[in-house]
């Protein structure tokens, strides 16, 4: 059994090191840990290179992505097996050696394992990853079962930060997709699981940062960038497309995002004035069966939702500067 470590890292100089550590100190050790460094401009392959020497494999390539990053490295993997981390994240010391247990425990039909996951860098989030998805276990390992509705569930549960796969597998649904900037590990996970059974450790082995102050690409959704619509729009069309999903309530899930898509471009298009571009959503909404009334009132109850927030925040504003007047006058 060979193990292969998979790190893509941007700009993490700071952090690299720690999650490099974390597999340094597995109880099983990893036969290989290979780092793309994705186009780094703070001298990250260098100071891998200088600290780790042959122990660590260093790989540079221009800034492609995470997705391109992890796929040169499995290219040159030797591994049975794939782990991957994130450049700022960290593996408790048994994660591997739990993982490995399960799967020698559970058998051979199972071609992938991962574990629970708590967070770090932000005190508000106190729930693990399996308490915020739902997922619950009377015992430290064990089955997924129907694991493609809790990927495509909003709490996604399995990151790919916990995940040991088969290579064979990984490279039999094609790795991961160069054309996804943003949801890539939830698009492999959900092929996967389409082709293999999924065990799970219940304990958290994993710990993410989530510290604010670090830039990532997920923060393209908070700012509603066209780019991330384009990305989950083409996630949604492509998971459709797939001709081994076949349960009706993971589809049904799935065409329901779309439509929110949809939705979510056709309006904010209106309010920009932007008339063409929203009724080419408009037109896409119609293409999943709903007349033009029905797309009037949503987006009229979407608009009216919008602007009752805005409504709720400015009168809390002017509520907050009065009562800062009133306690300025009593000084």
């Amino acid at each position: 059994m060979k193990i292969s470590t998979i790190i893509p890292t941007y700009n993490r100089r700071a952090f690299v090191f720690r999650a490099i550590d974390s597999v340094l100190a597995q109880t099983i050790p990893v036969d290989e840990i290979i780092v793309v460094d994705d186009g780094s401009s703070d001298g990250t392959a260098e100071a891998i290179r200088n600290h780790y020497g042959p122990r660590v494999i260093t790989i540079q390539q221009e800034n492609k992505g995470v997705s391109a990053a992890r796929t040169q490295a499995v290219s040159q993997a030797h591994g049975e097996w794939l782990a991957f981390l994130d450049s700022d994240d960290i593996w408790l010391p048994t994660k591997l050696e739990r993982q490995f247990y399960a799967l020698s425990a559970l058998g051979e039909d199972f071609g992938a394992c991962f574990t629970n996951c708590s967070y770090f860098g932000r005190p508000d989030l106190r729930l693990t990853a399996f308490e915020e998805a739902g997922l619950k276990s009377n015992s430290e390992v064990g089955q997924l079962d129907s694991p493609s509705k809790y990927i495509v569930a909003g709490h996604l549960g399995i990151y790919v930060q916990s995940l040991v796969v088969r290579r064979s597998l990984f490279n039999e649904v094609g790795g991961f997709d160069d054309a996804l900037g943003i949801s890539e590990d939830r698009d492999l996970i959900l092929r996967l699981a389409l082709r293999t059974k999924f065990c799970f450790v219940s304990t958290p082995l994993v710990s993410i940062d989530r510290t604010r102050f670090v830039p990532r690409l997920t923060g393209l959704l908070v700012r509603k960038s066209d780019q991330a619509y384009d990305w989950l729009e083409y996630q949604c069309k492509k998971w459709l497309a797939l001709k081994d999903l076949v349960d009706f309530d993971t589809r049904q899930m799935i065409q329901e995002d779309l439509l929110s898509l949809y939705y979510s471009r056709a309006a904010e298009r209106i309010n920009e004035l932007k008339l063409a571009a929203a009724l080419e959503k408009i037109h896409a909404i119609r293409g999943t069966g709903q007349g033009y009334a029905r797309i009037a009132l949503t987006l009229l109850s979407r608009a009216a939702r919008k602007l009752s927030r805005k409504l709720h925040a400015l009168i809390g504003k002017n509520r907050h500067s009065l009562e800062n007047t009133d306690d300025l006058s009593e000084m």
